[in-house]
């Protein structure tokens, strides 16, 4: 990833959103931050799991979006992600990583279906385009559970089509 962050310029249009950003590498935590912001968003800082995971559960207020490094000190992105999302199940979710596909597909395999995977390094225009994406995957994943916890009477269809893959 590129640390001159002003070398792509990154519309405000996401805001407001509320980021835990977790990230171990501070000039990533820098610039990916950066960018948030210049998208409207509002970002939390953490720099392992065990600090993130404090900082959610101290949280009365949803957290938007967890952006998180697989590999995370003291807890890895996906156990994090699920300690998150039993206290805030609204928060959307979107790994990053540097590391092989194959490692982290295996880390990632739990969480394939609710989360994005960007992997690193990464622009600010793909980081934008991957928070829009998580985003609108969990709305519509919470949009497909409120019609499958309908009663199949109020429902005209009697089958929920598979959340996509990526």
């Amino acid at each position: 990833m590129s640390t001159d962050a002003k070398t792509e310029e990154t519309p405000a249009e996401l805001g407001p959103l509320t980021v835990l950003l977790v990230e171990d590498e501070p000039s990533v935590a820098r610039v990916t931050a950066l960018w948030l912001k210049k998208m409207g968003c509002n970002v939390i800082g953490a720099t392992d799991g065990r600090e993130a995971d404090k900082l959610a559960s101290e949280r009365s207020v949803p957290i938007d979006l967890l952006l998180a490094d697989v590999m995370l000190p003291g807890m890895r992105g996906p156990v994090l992600a699920g300690a998150i999302r039993r206290r805030h199940p609204e928060t959307a979710v979107l790994f990053t990583s540097g590391y092989s596909p194959e490692l982290v597909s295996e880390l990632f395999a739990e969480h394939v279906d609710t989360a994005m995977l960007l992997r690193k390094p990464y622009t600010a225009a793909q980081l934008r385009a991957s928070v829009k994406l998580a985003l609108s995957r969990k709305a519509a994943a919470g949009a497909a559970a409120k019609e499958a916890a309908q009663p199949a009477a109020e429902t005209n269809s009697t089958s929920s089509e598979p959340a996509l893959r990526r």
